[in-house]
């Protein structure tokens, strides 16, 4: 892949996300303008101590603790250490992190890859991009360019999901597995075998997120929790008008990263 390309794919990621640190500060990286942390006066200061100058971060992401912050970026995969931004050694553009028990996998341009006692090394899929990954006790689903792959755990056997359609986060809600498209879409799985395309009445999807056993939508259109009704999976308004890109709940306090107004946050218990 060339290194056009590589940054072409990345910026499929080109909103803000936030996140919540354990001393209240607040943790943001607006689309193209670095990493910022909010400071004691109620402003903002920059974060990019250790970062190179022309990075793209594509996701902030938490270790297994709010005491360890990751950046994923076009130009590789960034530890928080004090003030400064440490190089996990993985250079190749990184859409996501996250921590199972004391092992780190990364979504990357080039699969999936796993950090082990000898370095990172590829796992799965090294011929596609993986924008995000779902783990469970028996199955592993990635976020693939063109749908949705599934690893059995028990069977060690690999299916595939084609949904004309790149996805680019997954999450779960009450044993079902839902992918948010390039397009602002919502796919989730039946009871088929299969995947179900859910109509949201004109609204684009930007992000999905799960926090205290909620399952929230970053949309357009404001922010949505999920819901079921009569059956049926329903989006329940939580704020209007205001276009939301990511969010994160810590001590009381729910923080919004918006398309066009910054970062807000409200009392939430």
């Amino acid at each position: 892949m060339s290194n056009r390309q590589a940054r072409t794919e990345s910026l499929l990621f080109h909103h803000s996300s936030v996140r919540a640190l354990e001393d209240q500060r607040i943790l943001t990286s607006p689309a193209g303008r670095g990493i910022w942390r909010s400071d004691d006066e109620g402003g903002w200061e920059s974060w990019i101590h250790g970062l190179p100058s022309n990075v793209h971060v594509n996701r902030l992401c938490e270790g297994i603790d709010r005491g360890k912050m990751f950046a994923c970026t076009d130009l590789g995969l960034y530890e928080m250490k004090g003030s400064q931004w440490k190089d996990m050694k993985l250079p190749i553009v990184c859409y996501a992190y996250r921590e199972l028990g004391q092992i780190g996998f990364a979504a990357t341009e080039h699969g999936l890859w796993c950090n082990t006692a000898k370095g990172w090394k590829n796992i799965a899929s090294a011929q596609n991009a993986v924008y995000d990954f779902y783990v469970t006790p028996q199955f592993i689903y990635l976020a693939l360019p063109w749908g949705i792959a599934m690893y059995d755990r028990l069977t060690c056997a690999w299916e595939q999901f084609t949904l004309g359609a790149a996805i680019v986060r997954l999450a779960a809600y009450e044993g079902a597995l839902l992918g948010i498209t390039d397009k602002g879409k919502i796919v989730r799985s039946n009871r088929e075998g299969g995947f179900d395309r859910f109509d949201l009445s004109g609204i684009f999807v930007f992000n999905a997120v799960q926090q205290h056993h909620s399952l929230y939508f970053c949309t357009d259109r404001g922010l949505y929790r999920a819901a079921t009704l009569r059956g049926q999976l329903a989006l329940l308004s939580v704020t209007l008008g205001c276009p939301t890109t990511d969010l994160d709940l810590h001590g009381g306090r729910m923080h919004l990263a918006t398309l066009h107004e910054g970062i807000q946050t409200i009392q939430w218990h």
